[in-house]
């Protein structure tokens, strides 16, 4: 399974860069662990090879080489309110990549500023399952469709392409469901995070 740490850009069908020892090499005398160093090192990645680099890959290939980070620098007050505002809406990952901090730095501060991650108590919607197995909706409607994750209408009416009503995925179901089908979740967009957490009843 691709870990979180190897995530690149956006998309589960995202291109993904191949690497070079040459490359590797730059990673390897030019990393410190700091943010602003993966970005530069990104863009001078992305200028030498003419091939998109991201901020995400650098970060990636120091984890698979065992580069030690230096400790994350401490959260401003602007991330803070970022992190408030977007909980209960984006998945983990989606708020990581926003702020640039890992996806167990979102989890933890979440935890310690005492915010809750979820907007509601006991069930998902479609969209927020799809963020957290990394797939597009037509494959978890699929699922649905042939009755392997359970979902109801929220509204009492079948959701429709236009919106106006959505489906209502109880956590036990969910559960259940991820317990049957975590193979078919093998892409690098998998909310692991949520998942472990959502299993072992922490969520």
């Amino acid at each position: 399974m691709t870990t979180l740490v190897e995530a690149g850009i956006k998309g589960g069908n995202a291109h993904k860069h191949k690497w070079t020892d040459e490359e590797r090499d730059i990673v390897r005398r030019e990393y410190d662990g700091t943010n602003q160093k993966s970005q530069q090192i990104a863009g001078k990645l992305s200028y030498i090879t003419s091939d998109k680099v991201t901020f995400f890959a650098v970060r990636g290939q120091a984890a698979k080489m065992g580069i030690m980070q230096d400790k994350s620098p401490n959260w401003t007050e602007r991330e803070c309110e970022i992190l408030s505002e977007m909980l209960g809406n984006y998945s983990s990952i989606t708020i990581a990549r926003r702020l640039r901090r890992s996806v167990n730095a979102v989890v933890v501060k979440s935890k310690r500023l005492g915010l809750s991650r979820r907007t509601r108590d006991g069930w998902f919607t479609k969209k927020e399952v799809c963020e957290i197995m990394g797939v597009d909706h037509k494959k978890i409607q699929g699922y649905i469709d042939r009755g392997d994750l359970k979902a109801g209408y929220h509204t009492g009416v079948k959701p429709q392409k236009n919106g106006g009503a959505c489906w209502h995925i109880k956590q036990a179901d969910l559960i259940d469901f991820i317990n049957k089908n975590a193979g078919d979740f093998l892409g690098r967009n998998v909310d692991l995070v949520t998942i472990v957490w959502l299993l072992n009843g922490d969520l």
